[in-house]
């Protein structure tokens, strides 16, 4: 659902610093954003929220990884664009990750946030089955596993 805040965004990531920077980044692009830190929380909010447009998801998350995510979320809500950051994979992971026809695009850690900003405009401006084939770059890498657990929330970072 398209409101006042434009598309909304699920941003995954167990490091709080880095996910209020991605929801200022992405919300002062126009984006309502919500955060949650764990694979488990992504799901509860998937749940709970029909109006998500998108999911960016850290790799290496403190309960599961975000290509685990990326699977459910593929049975849950097939039409929800993927978007995986990561700053290393093995190379075995990195081809499972490849072939993922959930995932519509992988980012390296560390991120601009500018080239991130920009690849999220360029995936909600598509129809869903354009994703991938649209956006170049297409990178696996991998991040860190290190936060608390937080419940989802809004971004009011």
């Amino acid at each position: 659902m398209e409101g006042i805040h434009g598309p909304h965004i699920l941003v995954v990531e167990d490091e709080e610093v880095i996910a209020c920077l991605l929801a200022d980044v992405l919300g002062s692009g126009g984006y309502r954003v919500t955060t949650c830190p764990t694979v488990a929380d992504a799901l509860a909010t998937v749940r709970a929220h029909d109006d998500l447009a998108l999911c960016i998801s850290d790799f290496l998350l403190p309960d599961r990884t975000g290509l685990d995510l990326a699977r459910e979320l593929r049975s849950l809500r097939p039409e929800l664009r993927i978007v995986l950051a990561s700053a290393f994979l093995e190379s075995d992971v990195e081809e499972q990750v490849a072939r993922e026809p959930a995932i519509a695009s992988i980012l390296r850690k560390p991120l601009d946030v500018f080239e991130l900003k920009a690849r999220v405009d360029r995936l909600l401006s598509l129809a869903p089955g354009e994703a991938a084939a649209a956006v170049p770059g297409v990178v696996p890498g991998d991040p860190d596993d290190r936060g608390e657990s937080r419940p989802a929330r809004e971004a009011a970072c």
